[in-house]
């Protein structure tokens, strides 16, 4: 199929590794947008911190939600890659494209509504907490740009074409660099600043993905982006991507009683410091979920293609290139742990 890359042939690891790197260097690029925010506005103050900290948990738990059509993309749509059916191919990609657009408007409408009820959980100071849903609110907004981002990634990762997600939120991360400072302290506008800056990344990544799929026709001509739902597709891509987003979800809303315990604990310092500790954290996790989703699209071709043998393979593989890469970054981490105590 036209754009595909077959994964069903070929070197396994060399494949896995080729799929990995740019899918580990997307999920941080997307973890370094919250980074740039966070680096900006500390110049404001550790008040301004704990508002947009407050938000990121919020926004952590989005992206969860959204992993429902990213990695049902990356499943159902690899797997219709695998036994070369292209119709299936482009309904499946059209279906995820279509249940993230619907979702994310919910959920997005949600926490725009809801933003005061849903920040006092974390029993801020009214000054603080003012500013943390006015933050909320413009990045609800977003969500659109931000679920439908995760969908066309997921459909890209199961054709093979991992570089274009990276290259794509590569661009979007260098424009919210450079809006941070001019929109922060150049125009004055604070952590609403931050806000916009991130909403105007995240549409120019939307809309690049838009143009890759639709202008450009990488993966198929004359692909229909939104559809009309098909029981068959839609009950296909839930039972996929379901359970993650939902296990996925819960962790988030773990994190955020957690903030609020921290709060009671030690106030906005407490807040901010759980937030920051958690985007170290994520340094981890970003590594280890970039080989499980390298993993997820290869074995969602080899799987239905009835390569058993490289599914195997593959997990083995796997396996021990995620076990290595973390004990690395656990030996770093926790180095630099020490020389912060001794400091």
């Amino acid at each position: 199929m036209k754009g595909t890359k077959n994964l069903t042939q070929g070197p396994i690891l060399k494949q896995l590794f080729t799929l990995a790197m740019p899918i580990m260097a997307t999920s941080f690029i997307q973890m370094a947008y919250s980074l740039t925010d966070m680096a900006w506005v500390g110049r404001i103050g550790s008040e301004a911190i704990a508002a947009i900290g407050s938000v990121g948990i919020l926004t952590w738990m989005s992206t969860s939600i959204s992993l429902l059509n990213k990695v049902g993309s990356e499943v159902s749509v690899g797997q219709a890659i695998g036994v070369k059916n292209e119709q299936a191919t482009r309904a499946l990609a059209s279906h995820n494209l279509t249940l993230s657009l619907l979702i994310s408007l919910s959920w997005g409408a949600l926490l725009f509504i809801f933003a005061t009820p849903i920040i006092s959980i974390y029993e801020l100071a009214p000054h603080i907490a003012k500013t943390a849903v006015e933050y909320l609110r413009i990045i609800a907004t977003a969500f659109p740009f931000v679920f439908l981002s995760a969908a066309f990634t997921g459909v890209f990762n199961a054709a093979g074409r991992s570089k274009i997600p990276f290259s794509i939120n590569g661009i979007g991360l260098i424009i919210n660099i450079i809006l941070d400072p001019i929109l922060i302290f150049g125009l004055n506008w604070g952590t609403i600043g931050a806000a916009i800056a991130t909403w105007l990344a995240e549409a120019t990544v939307c809309m690049l993905f838009l143009y890759q799929l639709k202008q450009k026709k990488i993966l198929w001509d004359d692909f229909r982006v939104f559809t009309k739902l098909k029981k068959q597709y839609t009950h296909h891509i839930l039972k996929i991507g379901l359970p993650v987003a939902v296990l996925n979800t819960l962790f988030a809303f773990v994190n955020m009683f957690l903030g609020r315990t921290a709060t009671e604990q030690g106030g906005h310092l407490g807040l901010m410091a759980l937030t920051t500790g958690g985007q170290i954290e994520a340094i981890t996790w970003n590594t280890s979920q970039g080989f499980s989703t390298a993993l997820s699209a290869f074995v969602a071709q080899n799987y239905a293609a009835r390569q058993i043998s490289r599914v195997l393979r593959a997990i083995s593989i796997t396996s021990t290139m995620k076990g290595i890469t973390c004990l690395i970054w656990f030996m770093l981490i926790k180095k630099k742990a020490l020389n912060y105590q001794a400091v």
